[in-house]
């Protein structure tokens, strides 16, 4: 599904190149849950930005169901991106303007789906993470994991074949992470993939496969 070849991210300034990736190979099959670990400034998110195609690799070849996303026009890109990958960031990214409806709609407005689907996807999403109460509220008028769990739903909505998380309980409780992590485990069963950033170890357990990065390459690549 996914294929990473010799990916290198850097910033070149007047006297020196500095790496943030540096020579990244990896693959992710259709249906993992993958773990990506390592201290700050390993890099965990840059790769997460790449594979999500938000940003580019400064070299490199990257290859999502074996279409070569390194030559792609941005405008094609971001069509794959909007189809096929779902987001789950640490700080929710909710809009602060628009309800928890109107949240979870936001990536189908984006894709152009009709009125009539619209309503009946959300209000699918609503049932499914029990906030049909919730609906017309506000992010602010929300706890953490009521917002992270909008944020989860609006990443679902689209179908996602890919569903990417940063540090997805960074900001929660043990007991709201623990929910999200089993979510996750579900929709995994279910046959999503899914690629996670963490700190957390209990968090990677969830996963069958982990990561980690140090100073912007693979350290190790465990399956367990």
């Amino acid at each position: 599904m996914i294929k990473l070849k010799d990916i290198d991210k850097y910033i070149d300034s007047k006297y020196q190149r500095t790496f943030i990736l540096k020579g990244i190979d990896l693959e992710i099959e259709q249906g993992e849950f993958v773990t990506i670990m390592g201290p700050s400034g390993a890099g965990k998110s840059t790769l997460m930005n790449i594979i999500g195609m938000l940003d580019e690799p400064s070299q490199g070849e990257y290859y999502f169901f074996d279409e070569p996303i390194h030559r792609m026009k941005e405008r094609k890109r971001s069509d794959l991106h909007k189809h096929h990958i779902g987001f789950v960031f640490q700080a929710y990214h909710l809009i602060d303007e628009l309800t928890v409806y109107e949240n979870i709609e936001t990536p189908l407005l984006y894709k152009g789906v009709k009125s009539a689907e619209r309503k009946s996807l959300v209000a699918e999403m609503l049932d499914r993470f029990q906030m049909v109460a919730k609906k017309d509220l506000f992010p602010e008028q929300l706890s953490g994991g009521q917002q992270q769990l909008v944020g989860v739903a609006r990443a679902l909505i689209g179908q996602p074949k890919l569903l990417l998380a940063d540090e997805p309980t960074g900001n929660l409780h043990t007991d709201q992470a623990e929910e999200i992590m089993k979510l996750f485990q579900k929709l995994n069963s279910e046959g999503m993939t899914i690629v996670q950033v963490t700190h957390s170890k209990a968090n990677a357990a969830y996963g069958k496969r982990t990561i980690n990065l140090l100073d912007g390459a693979v350290e190790t690549d465990d399956r367990h």
